[in-house]
């Protein structure tokens, strides 16, 4: 079994597409990884390991994350590392509480109020995106204003240890953010949003105030760079967009705002011709399979008419993003936007890494 050499291009590629043709021209769609355990490329095998109940949540290493205790704290205590019975009752009480919420009306309302109503060289990802992205999560969970700020900057100063290329150096800023984070959390209960108050009814106060804890820090920044990275790709194929649900799940598809989560074995596992231990880690690419040609024709062509496979831009299964519907809404309200006020965004398309998204080639809009 080949062992993946794809991301030791930190520059990155032109598209996705380009990262990952080789792996599946030569039909590698299950990989060893240097570090252990394997990465999984190819779609169809993607979609099995995520309906697998055997591939589960993986918790984080306390030893890796031994000078950042709170950062362990808190990640610890989030749906999306839990495995087992408390994942699925966590899990259970996130989507009854999303389901609390007219996901629709708050984003209209929310997008009307923060996208400025002219703008001339305004930073795509820094200006225009992430605000919308912080206000939408704000509003869902019962920051305010302040609050939504604050949390912003935690999620980034928590980004430098919990990237592709930590800085232990920065440790103590990191570990003050993540308190600050529980902080926020724990009064964002007390506004008494709908989502929050079903949350607490599900799971009581503390419980609900870490899983929001666990869910703002992860959800802002990938929302900003899945809006980001799709609002790069209408730029490129403006020919093409409609602010349509159709269009929206074209851009992400090929953005990929969830490039690769992780997942543990926890009983065997027959994939194909492959027999999975239980205790490998499996290093699920949702890039390459939103890629794979043989799930997707011509993967790198934008085609917001394509049917066929579903992508998975957001994973797929039981550990699946929750915040999926909310991203699609706000994108295509954006894109709707972005047509309206005949847009212009400008500066480097070019390739770039997906797992190091702080390196996102800076572009910026005008309308």
């Amino acid at each position: 079994m080949k062992t993946i050499t794809t991301f030791d291009r930190p520059a990155g590629w032109a598209s996705l597409s380009h990262a990952f043709q080789d792996d599946f021209a030569a039909g590698d769609r299950v990989q060893q990884t240097p570090w252990g355990g394997l990465a999984i490329l190819g779609h169809a095998e993607l979609l099995a390991l995520a309906r697998d109940p055997y591939a589960d949540g993986m918790a984080p290493s306390v030893e890796a994350m031994a000078e950042t205790p709170q950062i362990y704290d808190l990640l610890v205590r989030s749906v999306f590392t839990k495995s087992g019975t408390s994942h699925r009752t966590d899990r259970a009480a996130l989507i009854a509480a999303m389901n609390a919420v007219d996901i629709p009306a708050l984003v209209r309302r929310v997008v009307a109020q923060t996208v400025p109503a002219r703008a001339e060289g305004l930073a795509l990802k820094s200006g225009f995106a992430a605000p919308v992205a912080r206000n939408v999560w704000a509003e869902i969970i019962g920051y305010d204003a302040d609050a939504a700020l604050r949390l912003e900057q935690a999620v980034h100063d928590m980004g430098h240890v919990l990237s592709q290329a930590p800085d232990l150096s920065k440790a103590d800023v990191a570990e003050a953010a993540a308190a600050e984070t529980r902080a926020l959390s724990r009064a964002a209960l007390a506004q008494g949003a709908p989502f929050s108050a079903a949350l607490v009814e599900g799971v009581g106060d503390a419980a609900a105030a870490d899983l929001i804890a666990g869910m703002a820090f992860d959800a802002i920044e990938a929302s900003t760079i899945g809006l980001t990275a799709s609002l790069r790709l209408a730029a490129q194929n403006r020919s093409l967009i409609a602010a349509t649900p159709q269009c929206a799940n074209e851009c992400l598809r090929m953005a990929s705002p969830a490039p690769m989560t992780m997942r543990l074995t926890t009983g065997p596992i027959r994939l194909g011709g492959i027999d999975i231990e239980p205790g490998t880690t499996l290093f699920m690419l949702w890039a390459a399979g939103n890629h794979d040609p043989l799930a997707f024709s011509e993967p790198g062509v934008f085609n917001p008419g394509r049917a066929g496979a579903r992508p998975l831009m957001f994973g797929m299964g039981q550990h699946a993003c929750l915040g999926h519907a909310i991203v699609r809404a706000v994108l295509q309200e954006l894109l709707a936007v972005f047509l309206a006020c005949e847009a212009r965004i400008e500066g480097d398309t070019g390739g770039w890494n997906i797992l190091l998204p702080a390196d996102m080639p800076a572009m910026t809009i005008s309308y």
